[in-house]
């Protein structure tokens, strides 16, 4: 076992002994920063012996109130939801509960405090975690207890718990699943060895009156010397060693950041340290080809919302392909969002919203409508057919909460200009949701002269069980359209109805123009 987490363990172990009644003695025993974990690590590492026992309540809940099996789910997926239960719902005898099933596994969230529990399940059990729904978890919390309030106050920006992850699987506290490299991950046997002394640390957390030594004694000196706060005697041993702590930190992050893919995480963590070379971090970031780390940088600029950042944002947007390969338009996009709130080059920016493309026209739709109409109806145009799903998803979506006579035209008129059944699902599922005769009887004309093939394929039997029927992916996307418009009319809700009186004029050079 590594070095820092056996030393972790036995800190741990420790607490079975009386509290010292000599802390400054005490604290000066302890082992230096760098000895142990960082406390980024150690208390991910809290958080998912936590965690853990709620993935096992959410697999009891499957079994006793679901009529699900989590064994069922590990082997077979979405094949393996219960017969007879819907996908999601409230869990029984526990409404404030709700439970949804999706693929190998099932989320609990409570609807008051907002808690989401999210589970795959492998290996029949629910002992492997998933980080993205780790980080979820912590997002969704409204009321963390006092261990999650300490791990989010480390990591405000729950995406870095990816560097913890990684850092923990590197040193033996988190053990892949067999023949995996990283995902998904469970606890080490020796961790849930001392689950019991762990929770009993958590246990004494919240006091204050011990939060000194309890935190020096896990390598966490931030959190020491912030209950040390007033006690030079305390601070003159704690505040160094935290000191330390964060410039180890930030020695790591910065050599992470030319790692892919956890260089962008990395970055989010700096921000988050708040690092003395951010800046000059996210210049170089910024001056480098497009990919997932400038979007990274352009989030973190984002966040500061400085318009010092102008100048380098402009820049980039100047050499940035909106209608690129992935990520460039999103990036193209960001950058176009922050000059326009800090109204730097503004007509520039606005004449140049005509040439977004790929994933993002909606955006562009939008904006447009929010500051030059005029430039509206080519990109709705453009968006309503366009190769790309989510442009037009969102462009429909747009269209039918305006719901005025304009905006039904052009979901129209676009049906009426294809005769595909893919690039026409959004444009006929938006038209349904006006819940109009007229639009119901033109969609009705539209599939009657465009007949769907049906692609449903046959059952499966597998131990004397029948499931199906089953569907390719492209029958899928079809019979969906309707839940991801509303989805997006939900999403796009508040922005659309700040402008939803705006009548775009018809652009004068080329009327009714279209891709």
């Amino acid at each position: 076992m590594d070095a820092h987490l056996d030393a972790l363990l036995a800190a741990f172990v420790r607490l079975g002994e009386p509290e010292p009644a000599d802390v400054i003695s005490f604290l000066r025993t302890l082992p230096e920063p760098g000895m142990l974990p960082s406390p980024w690590d150690t208390w991910t590492l809290i958080g998912l012996v936590r965690h853990r026992r709620r993935q096992l309540w959410v697999a009891q809940i499957v079994r006793t109130r679901l009529r699900g099996a989590p064994a069922d789910l590990a082997a077979m997926g979405a094949l393996g939801h219960p017969d007879g239960v819907q996908q999601r719902g409230p869990v029984p005898g526990m409404p404030e509960w709700e439970y949804f099933f999706h693929g190998r596994g099932c989320c609990i969230s409570h609807k008051v405090d907002g808690d989401a529990i999210d589970v795959d399940f492998w290996d029949g059990a629910a002992d492997y975690f998933d980080t993205f729904f780790y980080e979820n978890y912590l997002e969704s919390l409204r009321r963390p207890e006092s261990p999650e309030q300490r791990l989010r106050e480390l990591h405000p920006s729950a995406r870095a718990v990816s560097i913890a992850v990684a850092n923990l699987l590197a040193i033996g506290a988190l053990t892949p699943q067999p023949g995996e490299s990283c995902h998904p991950y469970r606890l080490a046997d020796e961790v849930t060895a001392v689950a019991d002394d762990i929770d009993s640390f958590c246990n004494a957390w919240p006091h204050q009156d011990h939060q000194v030594w309890l935190a020096a004694l896990i390598g966490d000196w931030l959190a020491a010397d912030e209950a040390a706060a007033g006690r030079q005697e305390l601070t003159a041993i704690t505040e160094p060693r935290a000191a330390r702590c964060r410039e180890i930190r930030r020695q790591r992050l910065r050599r992470e950041l030319g790692e892919k893919p956890r260089g962008a995480d990395a970055l989010q963590a700096l921000a988050d340290l708040r690092a003395p070379d951010l800046d000059q971090c996210l210049a170089d970031v910024l001056s480098g080809p497009p990919s997932g780390l400038i979007s990274a940088a352009l989030d973190v600029i984002g966040q500061q919302d400085d318009p010092r950042w102008c100048d380098r944002v402009h820049e980039l947007f100047s050499r940035i392909d909106p209608a690129g390969q992935i990520p460039e338009p999103h990036i193209w996009m960001t950058s176009v969002k922050f000059l326009l709130r800090h109204d730097y080059r503004t007509a520039e920016v606005i004449a140049s919203l005509a040439k977004a493309g790929r994933t993002e026209v909606g955006e562009a739709v939008l904006l447009s409508l929010e500051h030059a109409p005029k430039l509206a109806l080519p990109l709705i145009r453009k968006g309503l057919l366009a190769d790309v799903p989510i442009d037009r998803t969102q462009v429909a979506a747009i269209l039918t909460l305006i719901n005025a006579p304009w905006s039904r035209r052009e979901l129209l008129g676009a049906l009426e200009a294809s005769d595909d059944q893919e690039k026409t699902a959004d444009i006929r599922a938006a038209l349904l949701e006006f819940g109009d005769a007229q639009a119901q009887k033109v969609v009705l004309a539209w599939e009657e002269r465009n007949p769907h093939e049906n692609e449903i394929g046959s059952y499966l039997e597998i131990g004397g069980r029948r499931l199906g029927p089953f569907y390719t992916l492209g029958e899928l996307w079809l019979k969906d359209r309707t839940s991801w418009i509303s989805y997006e009319m939900d999403k796009l809700h508040d922005r659309v109805m700040k402008v939803k009186d705006i009548v775009p004029p018809e652009p004068p050079e080329s009327p009714r123009s279209r891709p």
